[in-house]
């Protein structure tokens, strides 16, 4: 029998207190399919994959102390697909409680999802599952696959709160933040989200960062970095670095099979006002990620948050005060400490018989006022799907970073949902 309520892990506890219309915290995964999808199998995939999901088979309640999650025992419902994709979560209307939305617009199945839920990981557990039995509902035949269905013995890892298991009371964070530097470029009205998305073949990517000495994350990252470089006229002129967030699954660190939140930010900085080539900026990134991913200084972050919510003083205020102080934090020193957010999934697999009907698959992160481009990338069956989510009117970042790959000889299949302004 499942819980009646879970507490919300300790990076979950954030989300509810401080999103809104241009911060949402949501994020999205689609697969491309290669046949139309029909709407009615995608419903009964729906309800038969959320059962093995008890983490996400929840809605969002606010208690006396904390917001928590509440088993939700309504039906979720699948919906056509809006242009305003990663839209702020109505936690007490929207599909009946459940904190993620799964739409349907063609060929394509997305999964939006509420980030306090879980992580990509978590997600795209979630999203294989629904398209495996979507699938399976179309008489495409399985046999022995390690997909999440109710046919695999839930393990009780996937419900924990491994911040909360690997926490070290002995540890303390030394790291200093910075404020970053920030756009001063306009952005769209309302709350559309302007999705860019290049395809590319994954050995051609190998091959280039392979010329730079480099993985192919550090190679996109400092991609990013150098096309705000010499675009940096849409930047406020003021003396503070460029720092980028790269998202870390914690999993590869600390082994764990939870579905949910698991992942923590690394950093990398840079000061645009000295004269910098590509190559400067690769050997930058370079030392900063083999600095920041190390295990016990990850383990040092995370246990520094875990402290603060265990904190005996805070852990006795009541919620609204909490979502005060957490909203008032999260503007004054969260939002201001980065310029830039991106998140590579990676490569993932699936079984033979799900690969023969899946196109691709596309990442795609929210953004928010205060840092209104990210990238997210994602790589299937030998290609990579990178995506730049943004508000800013203004696409010369995206422009000069896919040129350059193409000068590098990618041959790159671009699609945009961009409005013509």
């Amino acid at each position: 029998m499942a819980n009646k309520w879970y507490r919300l892990d300790n990076a979950a506890k954030i989300f509810p207190a401080v999103s809104n219309s241009k911060r949402s915290n949501v994020f999205r995964l689609s697969f491309e399919m290669k046949d139309e999808v029909d709407p009615l199998i995608l419903q009964k995939s729906l309800e038969l994959s959320i059962d093995r999901f008890p983490t996400l088979k929840v809605k969002l309640k606010k208690g006396l102390f904390w917001f928590y999650f509440e088993h939700n025992d309504n039906k979720p419902m699948i919906e056509e697909e809006s242009p305003n994709i990663c839209r702020m979560f109505n936690y007490t209307k929207d599909n009946n409680g459940y904190l993620f939305r799964l739409s349907y617009f063609g060929k394509r199945i997305a999964l939006e999802t509420f980030h306090s839920l879980t992580d990509g990981t978590g997600a795209l557990e979630f999203l294989k599952s629904i398209v495996y039995n979507y699938l399976k509902l179309r008489d495409v035949q399985f046999e022995g696959e390690e997909i999440l269905t109710t046919e695999i013995e839930m393990n009780k890892e996937e419900m924990a709160d491994f911040f909360n298991v690997h926490y070290n009371s002995k540890l303390k964070n030394t790291r200093k933040e910075y404020k970053s530097l920030k756009y001063d470029a306009p952005q769209y009205e309302g709350d559309w989200l302007g999705v860019i998305v290049g395809t590319v073949d994954v050995n051609d990517l190998k091959g280039v960062s392979k010329k730079f000495g480099c993985t192919i994350t550090e190679l996109l990252a400092s991609l990013v970095i150098y096309s705000c470089y010499r675009r940096r006229h849409i930047f406020e002129n003021k003396n503070k670095p460029y720092t980028m967030f790269i998202p870390v699954n914690l999993r590869r660190f600390f082994p764990s099979k939870t579905l949910r939140n698991f992942s923590l930010y690394v950093r990398t900085m840079v000061d645009f006002s000295k004269e910098l080539t590509f190559e400067d900026i690769v050997e930058i990134v370079k030392a900063d990620m083999k600095d920041e991913l190390q295990k016990e200084k990850l383990q040092m972050r995370f246990t520094a948050n875990v402290r603060t919510e265990r904190n005996f003083a805070l852990r006795l205020a009541p919620v609204f005060i909490k979502q005060f102080a957490m909203k008032i934090g999260y503007n004054l020193l969260a939002d201001q400490i980065h310029s830039f957010s991106f998140s590579n999934i990676g490569f993932f697999d699936l079984p033979e018989p799900m690969k023969k009907h899946i196109d691709k698959v596309v990442f795609t992160t929210g953004c928010s006022k205060n840092t209104p481009i990210n990238l997210g990338v994602i790589s299937f069956n030998g290609k990579a799907a990178i995506t730049f989510s943004s508000y800013l009117i203004d696409r010369s970042i995206q422009k000069y970073f896919f040129r350059f790959l193409s000068n590098e000889g990618l041959n790159i299949t671009i699609e945009s949902n961009e409005l013509e302004v």
